[in-house]
């Protein structure tokens, strides 16, 4: 029973030092984590989606319903209809205290491409920018590198926009959605 009893002790005091040396002097090991925590509850949002530059973007509107998952993930379900078709998505985020970088996946009714991102915050902690790489949108059978943006404007509201790089290196917006808590 001591044998038990001396192991238990020893695990604890092992887990405690590797949380404590993946969490630098003075900062919160939360703090990261803290930040997604912002983004659960219940949403409308405003789609505009970018087909061509030239072109008025195409609107939609919809929901999206954000949850915990524990104290290191969320998971948001965002529904819409986008041109006549109900479509929806299922996005998770979480912060790796050990890398210092957000990670998170994005899946979608409209495609089989599973979307891996990594991000950062900004100085601010007003805005999350992830990266990732798929299909080129002209080109399936290509890749192209993207960047997605989530910003906080208030309590209660935020935006999102994704960008692709062109070959000439410049960002192109595809997507802008619009955020408001539901009251």
């Amino acid at each position: 029973m001591k044998t038990l009893a001396f192991l238990g002790v020893a695990l604890a005091v092992f887990v405690s030092g590797v949380i404590a040396q993946s969490t630098p002097p003075g900062t919160s090991r939360a703090s990261d984590q803290e930040w997604l925590k912002q983004l659960v509850g219940e949403w409308d949002i405003e789609f505009k989606i970018h087909m061509q530059p030239e072109q008025r973007p195409t609107a939609a509107v919809g929901t999206d319903s954000v949850r915990a998952l524990g104290d290191h993930w969320i998971i948001a379900e965002t529904k819409t209809t986008m041109m006549g078709l109900p479509y929806s998505g299922v996005l998770s985020l979480g912060y790796d205290s050990q890398k210092k970088h957000f990670h998170g996946t994005w899946v979608d009714s409209f495609g089989g491409n599973l979307w891996v991102y990594t991000g950062t915050l900004n100085d601010e902690r007003d805005t999350l920018t992830l990266e990732t790489e798929g299909p080129n949108l002209q080109d399936p059978s290509r890749s192209a590198r993207y960047k997605e943006v989530i910003q906080i404007t208030c309590e209660d509201s935020r935006t999102f926009t994704s960008s692709t790089e062109a070959e000439d290196g410049t960002w192109t917006k595809i997507v802008t959605i619009k955020y408001s808590r539901k009251q």
